[in-house]
């Protein structure tokens, strides 16, 4: 009887989960639907709209119906109709001098917008900013009420909020408003993004990105220390303009550790002759607790020629950190130096060198059979598609 049970209970639970998915399948069919009506809805009054521009005598300056500006805003400030827009607009041409034409008269209802979905709950608020950094609606303007209103977006405490409203922002943002969004991002631990968001967002500025490095610059010191390591990792992927002012950073001792870490990165990628001896004193440095400056620096010194530089990386491959022993292998081979002839300078009594290089004599190995593997799977492919062709 107590199998029985079991079987029959069994068979119900299958039996509710088929049901469950074809339910579930009937409502994602239905919400398919629901969106291409929508969809199909907004295109026709846009189609109208760039139809009417398109034809006007300068093809530019006509100005849409005051009628279209108030069914957008109405429509629009439904979350559904935003992602239906949103569809649409892919399919658009984006690149076109009408597009561009309508998106600009369309600025006053993405303002209304914006006052809109502040007021919704953190999870709208946020789509309606990643809507506007998807889009990219160049703007860079002084005094501009929008930008203000998306800069009311960071203090949300939604974490997807903070990041697409900071994506926003550096999509039509100034550089004077940007600061203020650093500063907001700044204040209090717990309302802090990661650094790489950060510096990934700053990288999708569209403005002035020299102008904006200028100003960040000139307020670094107003930023959180997060902040402050985002923005020189920033200014290492944007400009080498800054190999002075990077090599104060890295020469003063108040400076936070994260700070001076990130100076060195930057000469990693910039080749600075002054910064050079510095960071042969990092590498040459035996103080275990300073172990990040030596490696980050061993990585560094591959830009760096001079036996010199070669004799102090051979030293490191015998430290007892991992991570520096790996750096400065890559380095020296960058200098020229197969495994083979480190192992031979070396002499091979050491054990750390000796492990590190067997270790990256091994991955270059298995690096070299998996790009040969991936040849001959490429070439037999191509010998297949010739065979089929015949």
């Amino acid at each position: 009887m107590g199998a029985e049970v079991l079987l029959y209970g069994y068979g119900l639970v299958c039996a509710s989960m088929l049901v469950f998915n074809l339910l579930y399948g009937l409502h994602l069919r239905s919400d398919d639907r629901r969106m291409e009506r929508r969809t199909g809805r907004l295109r026709r009054q846009v189609e109208k709209q760039l139809a009417e521009i398109r034809e006007a005598s300068d093809g530019i300056s006509h100005p849409i119906q005051v009628s279209h500006l108030t069914w957008m805003r109405r429509r629009l400030s439904r979350i559904n109709e935003l992602l239906a827009f949103d569809q649409l607009m892919e399919e658009l041409d984006q690149e076109s001098a009408v597009y561009e034409a309508y998106i600009h008269q369309l600025q006053p209802v993405f303002l209304q917008l914006a006052t809109v979905y502040w007021k919704r709950e953190s999870t709208q608020a946020a789509y309606y900013c990643y809507f506007l950094a998807k889009h990219k609606f160049r703007r860079h303007m002084e005094m501009d009420q929008f930008q203000q209103i998306v800069l009311s977006y960071l203090k949300k405490d939604s974490l997807y909020c903070k990041i697409n409203a900071l994506k926003a922002l550096c999509s039509f943002g100034s550089p004077s408003i940007l600061m203020d969004a650093l500063v907001e991002l700044g204040n209090g631990q717990e309302s802090q993004l990661h650094g790489k968001v950060v510096t990934e967002a700053l990288l999708s500025y569209t403005g002035d990105a020299d102008a904006l490095i200028g100003l960040l610059w000139a307020r670094l010191d107003r930023f959180a220390l997060p902040i402050q390591r985002s923005v020189l990792d920033y200014i290492r992927f944007q400009s080498g303009g800054y190999c002075g002012r990077m090599l104060e950073i890295l020469k003063d001792l108040r400076r936070d550790k994260e700070l001076r870490l990130a100076a060195i990165r930057y000469f990693g990628k910039y080749h600075y002759a002054p910064a050079r001896p510095v960071l042969l004193d990092f590498l040459n440095d035996s103080d275990s607790t300073r172990w990040e400056y030596a490696a980050i620096s061993a990585t560094a010194l591959a830009r760096y020629d001079g036996q010199d530089v070669v004799s102090a990386l051979l030293r490191a491959m015998n430290s007892s950190n991992w991570y520096i022993r790996s750096n400065a292998a890559s380095s020296l081979e960058a200098h020229g130096l197969t495994y083979e002839e480190m192992l031979k300078v070396l002499g091979g009594d050491d054990r750390y060198a000796r492990e590190m290089l067997t270790y990256r004599l091994k991955a270059k190995r298995l690096e070299q059979e998996a790009a040969e593997q991936a040849a001959s799977a490429v070439e037999e492919q191509h010998r297949e598609e010739e065979l089929a062709g015949v």
